[in-house]
């Protein structure tokens, strides 16, 4: 059976540093880690929830295509293939040549993102799949690394 492990944390927690390290773990355990950013599941621009200042607002989960997102979990614990979207920052859309792929049955998805332990982004994939892991850095290197990544980098 395909688990799920859901990791959240804020803005430059260091998510994605610690989806790679797990990943190490996990095989060198001789698991099959599959890693998913939420980040290619944002909606195209034109979609995108504004805030009260008329500014993008990226970290709404009504940014997400959460609908996309659990159709393609979904899909993937039942052993179907699936193209997972990759998302151009400086477009801002999803482009169509995603990598295609289907899990074995002993594969672990590791999501990782801001929303991944918001239920409305998991609402349709059963609970006995889901593992949840919150982590935040220490305040002073959650800032640093947070003050280095501007929104020029992203390209919003």
């Amino acid at each position: 059976m395909i688990k799920i492990v859901l990791i959240a944390g804020p803005s430059s927690s260091g998510k994605t540093s610690f989806v790679h390290r797990l990943s190490v773990q996990l095989r060198v355990n001789g698991l099959k880690p599959f890693p998913i950013s939420l980040d290619n599941y944002f909606l195209p621009r034109d979609k995108t929830p504004k805030d009260e200042f008329g500014n993008y607002d990226f970290e709404s989960i009504d940014a997400l295509g959460l609908n996309l997102f659990n159709n393609q979990i979904i899909k993937l614990i039942q052993g179907e293939e699936v193209e997972l979207p990759i998302f151009n920052f400086k477009k801002g859309e999803r482009e169509k040549n995603g990598k295609i792929v289907r899990l074995e049955g002993d594969q672990i998805i590791l999501v990782e993102g801001i929303h991944s332990l918001n239920d409305r982004l998991t609402k349709e994939i059963p609970k006995d799949n889901k593992y949840k892991i919150y982590i935040s850095a220490l305040t002073q290197l959650n800032l640093d690394e947070h003050n280095r990544i501007s929104t020029k980098t992203r390209h919003f």
